[in-house]
């Protein structure tokens, strides 16, 4: 059965009843549990204060092995997503696309506990939650968020997508700074000039390529350095085969058109060393974002793109300038 998106959340959510108290104990939260007439399937325990505000949400796994007298809210998880009575199933798929959620609880205006909606409510033959993401992902890493389409002010989208373009901009007038700098080089060998949009296309691909991967291991539930390092090793070891092949492939191409062998070496030397550091920088801008608490899809495209193109072209140029003049 198909569901009508634009529903508010407050018109069809069901009613929590596996909740139970932030002053109570493990014990006297099952006891309560064991009170209560519960009729749905239990997804979350959620723990509201005696006002029914939430607070926090229990699995089923700690609530059953957490010592008797330990309080529930010892042991609650406090970072929760949420939706408000008055968002649409929409915005209830596009948080479930988001993160690996089987439920949302719904909130008044005052933060109390209306219920909660399952991510069946929201998916039918014709929604497809993976591919939800794969679009909000594919929107997030070029500075762009998904609801920016639906606004109806001019002013607030203008505002929203500036901010991300301008670092195109700075990038751009930076870029052209160095290669004034360096302009002595350029006039020199033009051959090089010829192969500038190449260099700096494989140094984004590959920055974005790394980027990429970053954003979909943090999305993984649980965070751990130690993975994260081997992960980050493996993916770097794969961009020094990338950038040997792609600066070899490069730098013999570059020699038809005879200028020599030096100005060859440097284009193939200048992609291979901008490779491995966008790819660096492809990995660490997310989960340098990701240790700040802030959003790594949204900021991490235009800021990694910003980075490699500065940092390609400063390379590029004055490894260039040193091996030529």
């Amino acid at each position: 059965m198909e569901k009508d998106l634009s529903q508010l959340a407050i018109d069809c959510y069901i009613p929590a009843e596996a909740v139970i108290h932030t002053h109570s104990t493990v014990s006297e939260a099952l006891r309560e549990l064991r009170k209560t007439q519960i009729t749905q399937t239990i997804i979350y325990f959620y723990v509201v204060d005696a006002e029914g505000r939430l607070k926090g949400v229990v699995s089923t796994r700690q609530l059953l092995l957490a010592e008797p007298h330990v309080k529930i809210e010892e042991i609650m998880q406090r970072s929760l997503i949420t939706i408000d009575a008055d968002q649409t199933l929409h915005k209830a798929m596009e948080l479930f696309a988001e993160y690996p959620l089987l439920a949302l609880p719904v909130l008044d205006h005052d933060g109390k506990l209306l219920g909660t909606i399952d991510v069946q409510m929201v998916m039918d033959e014709n929604v497809n939650i993976a591919d939800l993401r794969t679009r909000l992902d594919v929107f997030q890493m070029i500075g762009l968020k998904l609801e920016d389409g639906k606004k109806k002010n001019l002013w607030g989208n203008y505002k929203d997508r500036l901010p991300w373009l301008l670092c195109n901009v700075f990038s751009g007038v930076v870029c052209a700074i160095i290669s004034r700098v360096f302009e002595v080089v350029l006039a020199k060998v033009l051959l090089l000039a010829f192969f500038i949009p190449l260099v700096l296309t494989l140094s984004e691909s590959s920055s974005m390529q790394s980027m990429t991967q970053s954003l979909v291991f943090l999305r993984r539930p649980r965070f751990q350095w130690a993975v994260a390092l081997q992960r980050g090793w493996k993916e770097w070891q794969l961009a020094g085969l990338l950038a040997v092949s792609l600066g070899f492939l490069v730098g013999v191409l570059s020699l038809f058109w005879g200028d020599g062998i030096l100005p060859s070496v440097c284009i193939g030397l200048g992609i291979m060393i901008s490779v491995v550091i966008s790819v660096f920088f492809g990995m660490t801008i997310p989960l340098f974002l990701h240790t700040l608490h802030k959003d790594p899809k949204v900021a991490s495209g235009p800021v990694v793109l910003m980075i490699a193109d500065m940092l390609t072209t400063a390379v590029y140029l004055g490894l260039s300038s040193w091996w030529l003049l």
